[in-house]
C-alpha cells in the first residue's frame, strides 16, 4: 500500500498547534496603510499557506488571489482563488501585469536561488506595483532557523534589499520587524523595551520566558523578521 505523505502546511502549520487569531487582520491593515494599498486593488499572496493573510487582506477590501504548492493551501480563505504552483521553478499560472501588489511571508528562505521567483513576481506586477516581502532575520533566529526542514537560505536586511535591487526592483528598502502590535504600532517606549530584550535573549530563551510569563511581547521582541519592499519600474 502506498503511504500518503503530509504536505508542508499539515505538518508545520497544524491548526491545533497554530490556531487562527485576530493578528493577521490587524497586521494586514498596518501593511495596507503603510504601503497605500486601497480597497479594490488586486493582491497576490505567493506561498499563501493556510490563507490567513489572504483572508485578512480581503477583509480590508483588497481583491486577493493566492499561489501555493500545498494542496491544502487557502483553507482559511475560501473566498479567495488559490492556484497550485511550485513557485521555485514553475511559471505562475497568471497573466502579465495583473496585480497592484504581491505579498509573500516566510517564502523566499525556502529557495536556494530566488531568481525565478523574483522574475515571476516582476512579470505579474503592474508597472508601479509593489512587492511586500517578509523573511526571518538571520541575526535574530540563527538558533532556530533550521528547525524548519525546508529552510535553505537565511537573509539579513542588507542582503535581501540588495537582492531586490539586483532583480530590478525600484526603491528597494528593508528593516527589522517585530510581530507584535505594541511594537510595530506603538511608541518609542515599546521599541526600546523590544531592543533591550533582543540584546539580552536568544529566541529559544525568549520563547521559554514568554510562555512562562504568558507575555507574547517577549518572544516577538526577539524573534524578528525582515520587512522588505520594492516596486516594478513604471
Amino acid at each position: 500500500m502506498q503511504q500518503k505523505n503530509s504536505d508542508y502546511l499539515e505538518v508545520v502549520y497544524d491548526k491545533a498547534a497554530k490556531p487562527l487569531t485576530e493578528y493577521p487582520y490587524r497586521f494586514a491593515g498596518h501593511l495596507a496603510r503603510r504601503y497605500g494599498l486601497a480597497p479594490g486593488q488586486r493582491l497576490l499572496d505567493v506561498g499563501c499557506g493556510r490563507g490567513e493573510m489572504l483572508a485578512a487582506f480581503a477583509a480590508h477590501g483588497l481583491d486577493c488571489s493566492g499561489l501555493d504548492l500545498a494542496p491544502s493551501a487557502g483553507s482559511l480563505a475560501p473566498q479567495a482563488p488559490v492556484s497550485l504552483c511550485n513557485v521555485t521553478c514553475e511559471p505562475f499560472p497568471l497573466p502579465d501585469a495583473g496585480f497592484d501588489a504581491v505579498f509573500l511571508k516566510s517564502v523566499i528562505e525556502h529557495m536556494v536561488d530566488p531568481a525565478h521567483l523574483l522574475a515571476e513576481i516582476m512579470r505579474v506586477l503592474k508597472p508601479g506595483g509593489r512587492l511586500i516581502l517578509l523573511t526571518p532575520d538571520w541575526g535574530s533566529v540563527l538558533h532556530v532557523f533550521f528547525e524548519d526542514a525546508t529552510h535553505v537560505h537565511p537573509y539579513m536586511p542588507k542582503g535581501i534589499r540588495e537582492a531586490l535591487v539586483m532583480h530590478g526592483f525600484a526603491g528597494a528598502e528593508s528593516e527589522l520587524l517585530c510581530h507584535h502590535e505594541a511594537i510595530w504600532g506603538g511608541g518609542s517606549a515599546a521599541r526600546l523595551a523590544a531592543d533591550l530584550l533582543w540584546s539580552l535573549f536568544t529566541v529559544p530563551q525568549a520563547r521559554r520566558l514568554a510562555k512562562a510569563l504568558a507575555l507574547p511581547f517577549i518572544r516577538w521582541a526577539v524573534e524578528r523578521q525582515i520587512l522588505a519592499s520594492g516596486s516594478k519600474p513604471a
